[in-house]
């Protein structure tokens, strides 16, 4: 009997169990499995009971002075705890979370997907009516995150190393500085706090070792990690009462540690001056700054629109970095770049396949859904209920055989689930052997669902309601591990200062096909001007908000930086239903789409850049090397003719 088999067997029997079960009884009904010496058979009972909690299996050893006129503790499962009740979603509630958490999915790299998933299907399962996925596309939400493929992979273990409390061995490289000096690279041991998307990217925030204090990786530049297996079931540190990921990894570059804070002074152009507040959250002008590499790249961003008034030595750096430039742009390029004859399109990232580990873990999870969803459609197809469920036909074939073999000692017919697919491929199940209904959701399925939510919330209470709603069944356990974990990740890109109230407006104009318009800054020189827009929704791109739409003065498709409306005004004319926004077509690094008329251009990185360079580099492609100096990468950008119009405006 495997692992997965085995465990399962134990769950029937504890489900059907009046009394707790001893341990010996355990020893007598599976010799197999627990018979033998009594100490291993009781190190690999607790290693089962330890992954069904994982699981979500409320599993408890009652102590002995607990039972009544029993001599003996045993083991038991509350079947109140166990099945997940009907959390009565309304339909507004039901829609507003499954497109939460179906935003979430297309993103690709959210740390727990197959927990998310897993939660929606017990939902999904666990209700009393239709739920209503197929409104998702409705709440005209998109959250786009392109990057290297081997990133959904490293945050898959991190999360969960997060979630574990358990120490990750990482080898990262540093950012090479302004002037040229390659970043250090180092290998360190670090006590993952939390996790956490800012600043357009992905952020570990842990205790290091190395420095002994605490310090925020960027996830992209983790070269290789591992995980401390040791001890799995026990955590390796405790994170500090109150933590934040979200509030320390949102800290702004030019706040990162590396000298003693000194104040800079910035100063804006006429009519710039909101960029102060928008962008540097000084509406003065000072700023504090322990990292001045941090801010230099974003105010040589902002053109003329913003410069460093003071002090001198940050001044100076400017310069120097300008006139460094200066000095690479006048020379020839050696050897001469070579123009490529086109762009390759980017590749879709996917996330790696799980380990074997995984891969069964995910299994017996699944396994426990399968029986509630052929008794919630009876008779129906095996393709549908593969499809409702997320398998491959012939994988859900396989559990069911699987499912045959489960059931309580001593295993005679009427003691299995009876589950089978007849001549017509219509599922049927006649025994279901306490497995009628989905198990409750586990600390970290809640977890992902209220990540999930944190992207629409501002806009939509409904959201909220029913997040709180399905904690409100959690086990006391659950409930508890929940909210020491709720703070710990942070999914969501935060609305920009001020723009919540937009963001809810754009979005409601999209839902209800609303035409408004757009007072929109587009150069932040303080000039707005009005836009007329049929908006087909929001979209986190990269870290960053917008709204995609048809405007009507351009005749044309155009995306607007959020950060960017001053305010939102409806017309009272409305439009028709444009369709949902296809993920597919925003995989791509940069939100711009070609018209036609672009330019193959070439990019040269120094030594120091050119590794983390072609690391970022748009999925599936890699910079050739240009020269032992130095690396290339093509772009592709639109030639500067005012009489061609692009797709959309460049931001």
């Amino acid at each position: 009997m495997d692992k997965t088999e085995r465990l399962l067997d134990l769950v029937a029997l504890l489900l059907d169990a009046r009394e707790p079960v001893s341990f010996a009884e355990l020893r007598e009904v599976f010799p197999d499995e627990y018979g033998g010496a009594r100490a291993n058979a009781e190190r690999k009972l607790e290693r089962d009971k330890a992954e069904l909690l994982q699981l979500g299996v409320p599993i408890e050893y009652v102590e002995p002075q607990r039972l009544d006129e029993r001599e003996l503790g045993g083991y038991r499962i509350d079947r109140k705890a166990f099945f997940l009740p009907d959390p009565k979603l309304t339909p507004e509630e039901s829609a507003a979370l499954y497109a939460a958490g179906a935003a979430a999915l297309a993103a690709h790299d959210f740390p727990f997907a197959q927990d998310l998933m897993f939660a929606l299907r017990k939902i999904s399962l666990a209700g009393s009516g239709e739920t209503a996925v197929a409104s998702a596309a409705a709440r005209r939400l998109l959250i786009v995150r392109p990057g290297d493929p081997s990133l959904p992979g490293k945050l898959h273990a991190l999360g969960t190393a997060v979630a574990r409390r358990k120490r990750v061995h990482i080898v990262y490289q540093s950012p090479a500085t302004l002037d040229g000096k390659p970043g250090e690279r180092t290998e360190r041991d670090v006590d993952p706090y939390g996790l956490a998307f800012r600043g357009g990217s992905w952020r570990l925030v842990g205790y290091c070792h190395l420095r002994t204090a605490l310090r925020v990786f960027l996830v992209a530049r983790l070269e290789s990690m591992e995980v401390n297996e040791q001890k799995p079931n026990t955590p390796d540190f405790e994170t500090p009462e109150g933590f934040d990921a979200g509030a320390v990894a949102g800290r702004r570059p030019w706040q990162w540690l590396a000298t003693a804070p000194q104040t800079v002074t910035l100063n804006f152009a006429p009519g710039s001056e909101p960029l102060g507040e928008r962008i540097f959250d000084a509406h003065d002008g000072k700023l504090s700054v322990s990292y001045l590499d941090g801010l230099i790249p974003l105010v040589l961003s902002l053109g003329d629109r913003v410069w460093i008034e003071s002090p001198p030595q940050a001044r100076e750096k400017v310069v120097n970095a300008l006139r460094s430039l200066k000095a690479r742009l006048s020379a020839e390029p050696s050897p001469p770049a070579q123009t490529p004859a086109s762009i390759p399109a980017p590749k879709q990232t996917r996330p790696p396949k799980p380990d074997a580990h995984d891969d069964k873990r995910e299994r017996l999870r699944r396994l426990l859904l399968v029986v509630p969803a052929a008794r919630r459609k009876p008779g129906a197809h095996l393709d549908e209920l593969a499809k409702e469920l997320g398998l491959d036909p012939a994988q859900l074939r396989a559990d069911i055989d699987l499912l045959g073999l489960i059931g309580r000692p001593p295993f005679s017919p009427d003691d299995l689930i009876d589950i089978s697919v007849d001549e017509r491929g219509r599922v049927t199940v006649s025994l279901d052997q306490s497995f009628s209904r989905p198990p409750q959701l586990t600390a970290v399925e809640a977890l992902a669902l209220a990540a999930a939510a944190e992207e629409v919330a501002p806009a939509d209470p409904a959201v909220m309601a029913a997040l709180t709603k399905l904690t409100e069944t959690l086990t006391p356990a659950a409930r508890q591990l929940y909210s020491a974990l709720a703070r710990r990740v942070a999914t969501s890109t935060p609305v920009p200062r001020g723009a919540a109230p937009i963001l809810a407006q754009l979005r409601k104009a999209a839902e209800e096909h609303k035409e408004i318009v757009l007072e929109y800054d587009k150069e932040g020189r303080g000039a707005p001007e009005d836009r007329t827009l049929q908006p087909q929704g929001v979209i986190d791109h990269a870290g960053i908000w917008y709204a995609i739409g048809h405007d009507l003065a351009r005749n044309a498709e155009r995306t607007f930086r959020v950060d960017r409306i001053m305010t939102v005004r409806e017309t009272g004319a409305t439009f028709p239903d444009p369709g949902p926004l296809d993920p597919a077509r925003f995989q791509r690094e940069q939100l711009f789409f070609p018209s036609g008329h672009e330019l193959p251009v070439v990019l040269r990185f120094s030594p120091a850049a050119s590794a983390s360079t072609a690391a970022r580099s748009t999925p599936g492609s890699r910079a050739p090397a240009a020269s032992t100096r130095s690396r290339r990468r093509s772009r592709s950008l639109a030639k500067p003719r005012s009489s061609l119009r692009p797709k959309r405006d460049r931001r």
